[in-house]
């Protein structure tokens, strides 16, 4: 094995991130030449990371996902640009343009017009199909095909319709497409599943940066599953990657077609990735089939990211220097210039570039976000609660369960003169702001925590209150929940 990194570059970078525990692993003209875990997979019991540690890849699931569909376009059961409408009629969005025309390429390529939408799920309460048929209830925040908006929602749906191609499960489908013929024996898609395993790590938060890291208990994924469910760990990621790499081969194998494994990597959309730029990662990104694409020293960098409850992750291809990487850590924020710093030295190694001090570079965007390197959290509401407006009801009128088309139930109780909102398995204090109007402080979306208004609204008529409205997405209106 060669040593692509020196043991107290990467502690000393560990300790400055406060990660816990990080594996990689690189493979290089066919050959594994490096692999290593550093620190621990769990902080209570000390005990080690390693290449064979278990843990969720968050977004590089997508890649999987990609794929299915991929070897569903192999077999001339799905075509790329055919509506997505031919194949499952009862789809719908709320544009009616896009209902009509909308592709699984738009779809991969993220350009439906939806923003994030991240409250959707996960959902214990609903299956996929269900999942599918509340998409027709979200309001667009930009015309279809004008601009490329990152969607795991999206991803959830492209996984339902390989699903109503086949008559199988997205787990089926991944276990016998994937799993199976590249020998990822540990690889698996729930977290009770992961847990059943004897290494496999626990993961970790850093609420304020730079304090002790918490740990973070991981949600299934379920409806969401085909955008971020898939556990792994370096080793077998790294057969996943030498398939790529070998352009759908795997031990003499041919598992993809070299056509799909050139459109799944293809960059096509731009996308902003991460704020740091220079002369050597210029600012120019792309998105192809749950692929990215940047620019290193001139060198095509083809990768996914990840980022889930506790985990934060990069596969990595340099296909004309037949390079693969696998990077993991049991931490998500801010773990993104970590991994960055790590690859990026492993590729000055491998290919005999001069060093860059990328931790000196990386060092100066802690705690500056752009792209798709995001903070943790966002405020919707920086003011400061106005006093003397009371509510205009009871305060029992405001209890009860709630819903949306879209996003389901909701329920409010009241305990010891405190309003709770109940969502998912978190139960979040209800701040008054004014009038009738609450803070909901940190309901926690995929992997960012967002500060929102609640204000809820009376029947002209009766004067009974009759639901709330709540900014569960940003970038469009706030959502209505009836009163049931």
């Amino acid at each position: 094995m060669q040593e692509v990194l020196k043991d107290d570059f990467v502690e000393k970078e560990m300790k400055y991130w406060n990660i816990p525990g990080f594996a990689i692993g690189v493979c290089h003209d066919g050959e594994v030449i490096f692999k290593k875990g550093y620190g621990y997979r769990n902080l209570a019991t000390k005990e080690p990371m390693t290449t064979q540690t278990l843990g969720g890849i968050a977004s590089c699931s997508k890649s999987f996902t990609s794929a299915v569909l991929a070897s569903l376009v192999d077999e001339g059961k799905l075509d790329y640009d055919k509506p997505v409408v031919e194949y499952i009629p009862d789809f719908a969005l709320m544009d009616e343009t896009a209902t009509r025309e909308v592709t699984v390429r738009d779809m991969l390529y993220h350009r439906t017009g939806l923003a994030g939408h991240d409250a959707m799920w996960p959902d214990t309460s609903i299956d996929r199909d269900e999942f599918m048929h509340r998409l027709r209830y979200l309001e667009p925040n930009k015309p279809f095909r004008s601009t490329t908006q990152y969607s795991n929602v999206i991803y959830s749906l492209l996984g339902h319709i390989a699903e109503r191609i086949t008559g199988q499960t997205w787990e089926e489908l991944v276990q016998k497409r994937i799993f199976e013929p590249l020998g990822m024996d540990r690889s698996c898609l729930t977290v009770a599943d992961m847990r059943k395993d004897d290494n496999f790590a626990i993961g970790y938060f850093e609420r304020d940066r730079k304090k002790e890291v918490t740990e973070m208990p991981a949600w299934e994924m379920n409806v969401g599953a085909p955008a971020a469910a898939v556990n792994s760990c370096v080793d077998e990621m790294l057969k996943w990657l030498q398939m790529h790499l070998d352009k759908g081969l795997y031990q003499g194998k041919r598992l993809f077609s070299e056509a799909v494994i050139e459109e799944m990597h293809k960059g096509v959309v731009d996308m902003n990735v991460f704020p740091w730029n220079s002369d050597e990662i210029p600012d120019y990104g792309l998105y192809g089939m749950a692929w990215k694409t940047i620019f290193y020293r001139g060198l095509p960098f083809v990768f996914h990211s990840g980022e889930i409850e506790g985990y934060c992750t990069m596969e990595i291809l340099i296909p004309n220097k037949n390079l693969g990487m696998m990077l993991f850590v049991n931490k998500h924020k801010p773990s993104a210039p970590f991994l960055n710093e790590m690859a990026y030295t492993v590729i000055d190694h491998v290919l005999s570039l001069s060093d860059i001090d990328w931790p000196e570079r990386l060092h100066k965007f802690d705690g500056v976000f752009g792209g798709t390197h995001y903070d943790w959290k966002v405020d919707l509401m920086p003011g400061e609660p106005v006093k003397g407006t009371g509510l205009s009801h009871d305060a029992e009128a405001y209890t009860g369960v709630y819903e949306s088309k879209a996003y389901g139930k909701m329920t409010v109780v009241r305990e010891d003169g405190q309003f709770y909102l109940l969502y998912k398995d978190w139960k979040l204090p209800m701040t008054h702001y004014h009038y009738d109007t609450f803070q909901i402080k940190e309901l926690k979306e995929d992997t960012i925590f967002i500060t929102m208004p609640m204000t809820y609204h009376y029947d002209e008529l009766t004067g009974e209150i009759d639901g709330y409205y709540l900014k569960l997405e940003p970038e469009v209106d706030s959502v209505w929940f009836a009163k049931k």
